[in-house]
């Protein structure tokens, strides 16, 4: 009798398991407070924004130190090359 006891305790759980999961899962009615013409108005906002131009592929180089330091060649040391 104490093997049906204890047999009893996990179907026991999986029967309010399957209740809870059934209760959890009902269908109750539309969640959007909008109709059909908003999401519609919402996806072609969407649609647009995707085609908007986005940012350059190639980034325009900066000018900032790059020209300074192309001009002022370090001077070489005593003994290397010519």
């Amino acid at each position: 009798m104490r093997v049906l006891a204890w047999l009893a305790f996990p179907l026991a759980a999986t029967v309010l398991a399957m209740c809870w999961a059934a209760w959890r899962g009902r269908t109750r009615g539309p969640r959007r407070t909008g109709g059909a013409f908003a999401s519609v108005e919402d996806f072609r906002q969407f649609t647009d924004a995707l085609a908007a131009p986005g940012p350059r592929a190639t980034p325009v180089p900066r000018t900032g130190l790059r020209g300074l330091v192309h001009k002022f060649k370090p001077a070489k040391a005593a003994g290397q090359g010519s």
